[in-house]
């Protein structure tokens, strides 16, 4: 007689009952949807996220270089250019910024591009447009992503999205800045020098300087007239460090009047586009007809200003060739209007070290002031040029900008543009 069990043995499977797969399945489904769907929100979400990312770079890029040129300076009426070029600063540098996975680029208006004289919470920013105050101390971009299509939520309702993002820079006092002039000013043996005066020096057949400023090197492998030209920058520079009066010239000449908008002729010579001008050319001490009249020691700054926002190329009628040593070299081929707003800048604004003049030709950097390039080295063996004295470049309405490393509460460097928002 055979017997039956109903022990499953070691191996066998048993299917389940149908009703029993059917629930499986359907607490498979839910669950796969339910993840699916987090997923899909996770996704969008990380979307946003993202560009709120991009955006945030672009409107810090944008803060950051429009407060660079917010150089009003003291003593001095600003012009109506000078908003214009943060405005303009600004804009061009968010556009080098990507969004939505970089695959878009991001778009800042001039409307976006706002202004205040204060950081306090209630501040109001304006925009240029708006009545911005010219001597505005904070720049604020806003950049933003509208019309994003969300992926997945728009199955659950979600509408497009919009994110924003916003940036606040100023200027402040740096721990060490980028000279963007090989030029230092000598000590004075009692007192300082007051705002508006012109400092003067003499030039030889070599491109020597010897008065009451001289050329400087940074670094033994700095170069006089690649500095001139902004071929060559030199960074890390602090109060302290030492520098060297003794260096190679040549050159210097046709490289300072660069920044004057005058070029010489040769298929290898400086351009606009390797030597980037000023906005204007305009030189001192002038003379009739010119409207206004400045002569040797009387402060040019107000009316270099006003130059700068018609982009006055040099005008050799209007220059007294006598008073420097003679017609600058490379002027009769003065650089246009059009030149000197397409590819000008403050370049004749110059942060310059003070130095011990009478320490040798190595000698420490004392301080770090700001001064105005007043008129080109004329075409002879000998010559003289001006800088008109501007402060110093600690002084938070110093006209003078450059890049350098911020310093906090304690620097003691050049106004350097910094995140404060």
């Amino acid at each position: 007689m055979s017997t039956s069990s109903s022990l499953q043995r070691p191996g066998e499977y048993h299917a389940l009952p149908a009703r029993q797969r059917g629930s499986v399945a359907i607490i498979v489904a839910l669950s796969a949807a339910a993840l699916l769907g987090f997923a899909g929100i996770a996704l969008d979400v990380g979307r946003l996220f993202i560009n709120k990312t991009e955006l945030q770079s672009a409107a810090d890029a944008c803060a950051l270089a429009a407060a660079a040129e917010l150089t009003c300076g003291t003593g001095g009426a600003c012009g109506t250019s000078y908003l214009q070029n943060a405005e303009a600063a600004g804009i061009f540098v968010a556009s080098r910024g990507r969004r939505d996975f970089e695959s878009q680029p991001v778009v800042i208006s001039a409307s976006d591009v706002k202004f205040s004289t204060t950081l306090a919470p209630n501040a109001n920013y304006l925009s240029r447009a708006d009545g911005a105050p010219t001597n505005s101390r904070y720049a604020m971009c806003t950049a933003s992503s509208t019309g994003l299509v969300p992926w997945f939520m728009m199955l659950l309702g979600a509408g497009n999205q919009t994110v924003v993002s916003s940036g606040v820079a100023t200027r402040a006092p740096s721990q060490s800045s980028c000279p963007n002039a090989p030029i230092g000013i000598c000590k004075k043996a009692i007192g300082n020098y007051a705002l508006g005066e012109w400092i003067t020096a003499d030039f030889n057949g070599n491109d020597d300087l010897v008065g009451s400023f001289k050329w400087v090197e940074f670094t033994p492998t700095s170069v006089i007239r690649d500095q001139l030209v902004g071929a060559q920058t030199v960074c890390k520079v602090k109060v302290g460090d030492t520098v060297n009066t003794a260096g190679n010239h040549n050159g210097a000449k046709s490289a300072y009047n660069t920044r004057f908008g005058l070029y010489p002729n040769g298929a290898n010579a400086y351009t606009a586009a390797t030597a980037p001008p000023d906005h204007t050319g305009y030189a001192y001490p002038n003379k009739a007809p010119a409207a206004t009249v400045i002569g040797v020691g009387t402060s040019a700054y107000s009316d270099y200003r006003a130059r700068q926002d018609t982009s006055k190329p040099f005008t050799d009628n209007e220059y007294d060739n006598a008073a420097v040593g003679g017609k600058p070299a490379n002027a009769n081929n003065p650089s246009s209007v059009a030149i000197h707003q397409q590819s000008g800048t403050d370049r004749r604004l110059i942060t310059a070290p003070v130095i011990d003049c009478a320490a040798g030709s190595t000698t420490p950097i004392l301080g770090m002031s700001c001064l105005l390039m007043l008129n080109p080295m004329s075409n002879g063996a000998n010559g003289k040029i001006y800088v008109e004295y501007r402060g110093l470049t600690t002084d938070a309405g110093s006209p003078c900008r450059t890049g350098g490393v911020p310093g906090g509460p304690a620097g003691l460097g050049v106004q350097v543009p910094v995140l404060v928002q």
